[in-house]
């Protein structure tokens, strides 16, 4: 079956399209969303933020959207991108005290850090999973800041040296094998946790929209158990919980902000962090009254400054 190709539309279509399936043009003139189309965004990734609307089920508006006016995709996107920023910065200063905890648990429990990764290395090795990550250190051989690592120790890495030249995934893999060497419950707890982080992580690295989709049960994960009791303290019910962190998106924005109050002891980088999650709690309620008509992004923008207001 040939795939359907679609005609590639201008600004003005695309916008006499989102006028067609319901959007307003009421906070926001259609002259001025045509210039945005043109200048700021483009309509892929700004017509995802639709998902969090409802549509009319019935009547002569059927399968129109309710209540979304075109400044409101605009307004979320804004939001995303100041989302996208604070949660990047903050999964790298985890991921720098993930590695310090490590190093401190290795010379604890091995007084060697040559072996330990030679032990992982066998581990991928009878797994036949060695070979991806012979690329992974491969490709940075000739590399600015990786190179002279790679060729100082030349495949006989302790851990300290090897942790510089792994990526995130790796870095929780790594994590998760010591976990389970050690018998150590709440690292094994922990690890669940950070494969969240590193999904979150990249999409927030590549660029990916994050608050496109709040709808409930997009996965059926539950949360940590530390989460579960923290946010109990601030007082969010079990229904609320149960409901919110039944998005993933928001399940793992919330494992990060969780594992890393629990993890990084820096006193300095922990303020810096809360002043930018203020400047962005700030941003949301610029213009959270948008949304009084949207339980699902209200809600959830609001679970969102409860917990960085509560956290942080």
């Amino acid at each position: 079956m040939d795939k359907e190709v679609r005609p590639m539309l201008t600004a003005k279509e695309l916008v006499d399209h989102l006028e067609s399936k319901g959007i307003k043009f009421e906070l926001i003139s259609k002259d001025e969303a045509v210039k945005y189309l043109k200048d700021n965004n483009n309509y892929f990734r700004l017509a995802s933020y639709r998902k969090s609307f409802p549509k009319y089920e019935n009547g002569v508006n059927k399968g129109k959207y309710i209540k979304l006016d075109f400044k409101m995709l605009t307004d979320l996107a804004i939001i995303d991108m100041r989302l996208r920023n604070v949660l990047l910065e903050i999964a790298i200063d985890l991921e720098h005290y993930v590695k310090v905890k490590m190093l401190s648990v290795v010379e604890e429990n091995f007084k060697d850090g040559y072996r330990i990764i030679e032990e992982y290395i066998q581990f991928l090795k009878d797994r036949n999973e060695y070979d991806a990550l012979e690329r992974e250190i491969n490709q940075n051989e000739d590399g600015t800041y990786c190179g002279e690592i790679i060729k100082k120790y030349c495949n006989d890495y302790p851990i300290w040296a090897f942790i510089e030249l792994i990526t995130f995934g790796r870095l929780v893999s790594l994590y998760q094998f010591i976990a389970y060497k050690i018998n150590d419950f709440k690292m094994q707890k922990n690890t669940n946790l950070l494969k969240d982080i590193r999904e979150l992580r990249n999409a927030c690295a590549h660029n990916n929209c994050i608050l496109n989709d709040l709808r409930t049960n997009t996965t059926n994960q539950n949360p940590h158990y530390g989460i579960i009791f923290d946010l109990e303290k601030i007082g969010i019910s079990k229904v609320v919980r149960d409901k919110k962190l039944s998005n993933m998106r928001i399940k793992q924005i919330v494992s990060l902000l969780y594992f890393n109050k629990e993890t990084t002891t820096s006193s300095g980088i922990l303020q810096h962090q809360k002043e930018e999650l203020y400047k962005f709690v700030n941003r949301i309620k610029r213009s959270i009254n948008y949304y009084d008509g949207n339980e699902i992004v209200q809600t959830n923008l609001n679970f969102i400054i409860k917990i960085i207001e509560n956290w942080y």
